[in-house]
């Protein structure tokens, strides 16, 4: 069983494939039931947050119970660099009594530069790379190769785990609602993996346990999500061109 995270589109795009090649189920961490994970072979894909596992992942491999010998193996979606997410992702699985045998980085388009950017235009030939990293993660399982090489620690995840570099990092992905732009039509609460978003009587408005994962941001389809004000435009919204906006909902 292949078991993702995806809120633009990059990781589930990758775990479809992955599930193609490896003739695998493919299953939303949020959309799980049950506290038992399935199969010989568990795959994990999710995007890389702060350069380290998203808090819901890590929240995902805490409470749930890996079969015994099961082999574990891991696809980490980013813009540039993974952090020390594996070695985050080893570290919590230890914890559950099993093991990271496999893990690989795949660098595709970060949805955190709407935050700094206008007219982006985002370079969709960078998508064109995971052809290559699910043949090599299906060989791996299918051998069941075991690769530690990316598992490191990283300087940036640690100063984003201080209490700045938290402050920091919720400034820079700081987004609200703008009242003036919203109508209630209800998809930034359909697209939060984590319900942080309701709608009041007059527009949608945000809860206090954010996960910056940026879903809102890039779906909502009247740009009424700003990131520190700024309305962005609607060219700089992405979603990954293979995945529907009805399949990253909850």
């Amino acid at each position: 069983m292949i078991y993702y995270f995806s809120t633009t589109g990059n990781s589930l795009a990758l775990a479809r494939k992955l599930g193609e090649a490896l003739d695998d189920k493919i299953i939303s961490i949020i959309r799980t039931s049950g506290t038992v994970l399935e199969g010989p072979a568990i795959g994990l894909v999710f995007p890389v947050y702060y350069g380290d596992v998203p808090a819901n992942v890590a929240e995902f491999v805490r409470s749930h119970d890996f079969p015994e010998g099961s082999y574990v193996y891991a696809l980490g979606t980013c813009g540039s660099t993974w952090g020390r997410s594996f070695r985050t992702l080893q570290q919590l699985l230890e914890a559950k009594g099993c093991w990271l045998s496999w893990s690989r980085a795949v660098p595709l388009i970060a949805n955190s530069t709407i935050c700094s950017r206008s007219h982006i235009g985002y370079d969709l030939k960078k998508l064109e790379k995971e052809d290559a990293v699910v043949r090599e993660a299906a060989e791996a399982v299918k051998k069941r190769l075991e690769d530690h090489s990316q598992e490191q620690d990283s300087l940036m995840a640690g100063l984003f785990d201080t209490w700045l570099g938290r402050k920091l990092g919720e400034w820079y992905l700081g987004i609200q609602v703008a009242p003036d732009r919203c109508v209630r039509c209800g998809e930034c609460v359909r697209l939060c993996p984590v319900e942080n978003i309701h709608l009041g009587e007059k527009y949608a408005v945000m809860g206090d346990h954010c996960l910056h994962c940026l879903a809102c941001l890039h779906g909502c389809p009247h740009q009424a999500i700003t990131v520190r004000g700024r309305v962005v435009l609607k060219e700089d919204q992405y979603r990954h061109p293979g995945v529907t906006a009805k399949e990253l909902e909850r």
